[in-house]
């Protein structure tokens, strides 16, 4: 635990030392910043009820560039404590890009696992309540090639990584993504089709699609998962998820309503033999939840979101299992030595 919140004390000096310095000298950074969330949780099931406050995200964030051909960034969850032994176990991302041309760039270093998917894309600081679909280890080491269009408005990722199932280092299992993310008018499509690696020479497919969308004062996102193997008797509608949310923002978008809604579900029948070989899949076999709630986000300052009050209540409803309720409330805030 000492050893802990030393790693928080030293990562605070160093923003302290770094904000100082950089008033005369950036050296590339374009962000350098601490962000935190805390919550009260209310959880209730079967007639019990836990509660309790909790601190939920402690994150470090740099990115910039080294000059106009090579580029970093960095994100550290400074609140996992398991992470002491291996600090890369709490980084989630950290890697050095090269733009090899206006068109293509090249990154290597602990990646973000490149699926598809608006609740996946979203920062783990912004999810209140998630899909199954959610709970994929999805930083690893790896690399990407990717290739962004001349206007800007698509970009698209070759991405060879670690197995998000692996369970050590050098397993010799890995991830084989192809991602692309979109830009038009009303809508912000991020796909895919990856294959994860869960046991040698097997392989979970995955196709990823979805989308935000965006009317005025209306937002939301809608996600669509399928997943297969071998061991799927289809290709198509054994193993799905699908996530929806709309929102409505008021007040000059310092208010955000929102409704959101998740269902998992994976028909595969394991018999009577049990199987270690088919649980490495992050949606297991029998599954069948669904997940539905709303909620309110506010921000207090006008045209920022340094400061975020957040509350929302949801149901989790599991075949098999009693309704599970939970109540949340919550605040996050942002300390922004730099943003550029």
């Amino acid at each position: 635990m000492k050893k802990y919140f030393l790693i928080i004390a030293l990562s605070l000096c160093t923003s302290t030392v770094f904000a100082q310095l950089t008033k005369e000298n950036d050296f590339g950074i374009t962000a350098l910043k601490f962000e935190v969330r805390g919550d009260f949780d209310c959880l209730n099931q079967h007639d019990s009820t836990w509660s309790g406050f909790t601190g939920k995200y402690l994150n470090f964030i740099m990115k910039g560039d080294l000059n106009e051909h090579f580029y970093y960034a960095y994100r550290q969850r400074l609140n996992k404590v398991n992470s002491i032994n291996n600090f890369f176990d709490a980084t989630d991302y950290l890697y050095l890009g090269w733009r090899i041309t206006k068109n293509i760039s090249w990154t290597a270093g602990k990646e973000v696992v490149a699926m598809g998917g608006i609740e996946y894309d979203l920062a783990p600081i912004d999810v209140y309540f998630a899909s199954l679909s959610w709970g994929l280890s999805c930083y690893q080491f790896g690399t990407n090639l990717q290739f962004t269009t001349n206007d800007g408005n698509h970009t698209f990722t070759l991405q060879f990584t670690n197995s998000p199932f692996g369970e050590h280092l050098y397993n010799g299992m890995y991830n084989y993504s192809l991602h692309w993310r979109g830009n038009f008018k009303h809508f912000g499509p991020v796909c895919s089709v990856n294959m994860y690696e869960y046991c040698k020479g097997a392989f979970l497919n995955v196709i990823a699609l979805g989308t935000t969308f965006n009317f005025g004062p209306v937002d939301g996102h809608v996600d669509f998962f399928n997943r297969t193997s071998e061991q799927h008797d289809h290709f198509a509608g054994d193993d799905i998820s699908f996530v929806g949310q709309i929102g409505l923002n008021l007040m000059a978008n310092r208010l955000h309503l929102f409704l959101k809604a998740t269902y998992d579900v994976n028909e595969m029948d394991l018999g009577t033999e049990p199987s270690t070989y088919a649980y490495n899949v992050y949606v297991l076999p029998g599954t069948d939840m669904r997940a539905y709630g709303g909620g309110v986000e506010f921000f207090p300052i006008r045209g920022k979101n340094d400061i975020r009050v957040h509350a929302f209540f949801a149901v989790n409803d599991t075949k098999g299992a009693d309704m599970l309720y939970q109540g949340n409330v919550g605040l996050t805030w942002r300390l922004n030595f730099i943003d550029k």
